[in-house]
């Protein structure tokens, strides 16, 4: 993520079975959430975001995240722990369109 020439941070992620997993996220300038200010979290908000459009347009239905130093931000975005994993359904940020055919 940039605005300007400045970068901000990014988000690695992936997809299995249908759920798109954040591996990682960095803002940069923030150590964790506890370290995080207003900006920091609009950062981390958009990047979460961008996950989730990514993981729509590849056909996910569900986000999980396992980035332990942001928890209270995902949990604070609606995502409720779950065997170890923070989860939310991907509806809950994009809009699923199911298409009939």
């Amino acid at each position: 993520m940039r605005e300007g020439a400045d970068e901000l941070g990014y988000i690695a992620v992936d997809l299995k079975s249908s759920t798109i997993r954040m591996l990682k996220m960095e803002v940069f300038g923030c150590k964790d959430f506890s370290e995080s200010d207003g900006n920091s979290r609009m950062c981390a908000d958009s990047l979460m975001r961008a996950a989730a459009s990514f993981g729509a347009a590849v056909g996910a239905y569900q986000m999980e995240s396992k980035i332990a130093d942001w928890e209270p931000f995902f949990q604070s975005a609606g995502f409720t722990p779950k065997n170890g994993k923070m989860v939310c359904p991907l509806s809950n940020f994009v809009k699923i369109c199911h298409h009939n055919e």
